[in-house]
């Protein structure tokens, strides 16, 4: 009876789920206005409305008050640098931001960095010692100015060091929070070695849902910002459908026991949020979780799926917590997804917590009910395929119908129960009554 009741329950939530994604698209008014964005050949005097008489700038996106039902589309193979920031529909009339263009082209990008790709960019100043000739970022407030990350031609990161006198390594960097620029060990001038270097800049979210609502995200190519990729608190009836997110993250957010701790998630929701679906993405390299919703203090999170997503090389390929016992979380799917590689990422090796998970269950103290993992393939994780720091919530966790890859060794376990390192799959499922009708295997 307690199984049928929890299949019950899975089904309305995932029937709820998809309810909700489905107004934003297929239902738009006849009033609508459908607009043009083009990098290489727009112009933010033209009107906007038509290819040909396309925008050019996210500045003139960002400035547009749009009406319920508008249709923003992104020239495929274009290119913008900065923070998108969404504006919000209604019901059944998101606002929605979209790609146009042959699909033989790439996603639009948005790109939360600066490119350091010209050998004038750099100066030699030591014995394979080069800086930016000029500051990489604006005099912001605090860690706002920071560089997290550089990225080398698409596929390799760099090491962050916090200090000018921890320069030993070919690709370690130190960014200098007084002069505002970025000091890196090579042999030769850096961009003679790499076609391409992308400075991940801590300032903003590449793509920021604060207090938006009925927004619509897809065909996104969303890279290399140092904070989060997609971030939304207050945030309500958000889709975010076949999108790439990757290399994000790496800035610091605050330091703690003298140890700075760094952003970002690829996806995060943030204390109040509701009514959000991220569907069909992949997701990779991203120092944190490629997906997540948490909070701290008096907040709400309802009514979140999270499926048929690709994530791999990420940290955390799910994370989830909630602090303050009057806060509520109700109503999260995970579901068929597949994540492999957790911890295996650029990241991984810089953390002062090397923490390689695909589900991460921090210490949660908010009431959590209808927590819903199925029908996933977790593949091969550095420490273990699930953390859960606290079990008082668990009674709400329902997993079941996953398929386990995790090969053994000396560092890694199947599971992190509280303090307990689980590594026997059948006493894993005795000791916690998840994952009944699961599967694992060392292939």
């Amino acid at each position: 009876m307690y199984m049928s009741n929890k299949i019950l329950r899975l089904l309305a939530v995932v029937s709820v789920c998809l309810l909700v994604a489905l107004p934003a698209c297929f239902i738009s008014p006849l009033s609508a206005t459908v607009y043009f964005v083009d990098s290489d050949n727009g112009s933010d005097q033209a009107s906007g409305r038509s290819e040909a008489q396309a925008w050019q700038s996210l500045e003139k996106v960002n400035r547009t008050n749009f009406r319920p039902g508008d249709m923003i589309k992104f020239a495929r193979g274009g290119l913008w640098r900065g923070s998108l920031k969404s504006k919000s529909g209604t019901a059944g009339a998101p606002i929605t931001y979209t790609s146009y263009g042959p699909d033989s082209l790439p996603k639009p990008r948005f790109y939360g960095s600066l490119p350091l790709n010209r050998p004038t960019d750099w100066v030699n100043v030591e014995t394979n010692i080069w800086r930016t000739v000029e500051p990489v970022t604006e005099p912001l407030e605090g860690t706002l100015s920071d560089v997290g990350n550089l990225i080398f031609d698409g596929n390799c990161a760099g090491v962050k060091c916090w200090s000018k006198e921890q320069l030993k390594t070919a690709g370690h960097f130190w960014f200098d929070p007084e002069t505002r620029c970025v000091w890196l060990v090579s042999v030769a001038n850096p961009a003679e070695t790499f076609r391409e270097i992308e400075a991940a800049l801590r300032r903003d979210n590449v793509i920021d849902m604060y207090d938006a609502h009925h927004a619509v995200f897809s065909d996104f190519d969303v890279r290399y910002g140092a904070a989060h990729g997609f971030f939304g608190s207050k945030c309500s009836y958000i889709t975010i459908r076949n999108c790439d997110i990757s290399w994000i993250g790496g800035g610091v957010q605050y330091i703690q026991q003298g140890e700075p701790v760094r952003f970002g998630n690829g996806v995060e929701f943030w204390a109040d949020a509701h009514d959000h679906l991220v569907d069909s993405c992949r997701l990779w390299e991203i120092y944190d979780a490629a997906l997540t919703n948490q909070g701290l203090g008096k907040n709400k999170q309802r009514n979140i799926t999270y499926r048929n997503n690709v994530i791999w090389n990420c940290e955390f390929s799910f994370e989830y917590w909630n602090r303050g016992e009057e806060s509520i979380t109700d109503n999260i799917v995970f579901t068929h997804n597949t994540c492999f590689n957790a911890g295996y990422g650029w990241g991984h090796v810089q953390r002062p917590d090397p923490n390689g998970r695909h589900l991460m269950f921090y210490s949660n103290t908010a009431k959590t009910t209808n927590v819903v993992v199925t029908n996933n393939l977790f593949a091969h994780a550095t420490e273990s395929i699930l953390r859960v720091d606290n079990r008082s919530w668990t009674k709400d966790l329902f997993m079941d119908e996953n398929v386990w890859i995790q090969q053994p060794g000396a560092d890694r376990h199947l599971v992190l129960w509280g303090s307990e390192k689980i590594h026997d799959f059948r006493i894993y499922q005795e000791r916690t009554g998840l994952d009944r009708n699961s599967i694992i295997t060392q292939n």
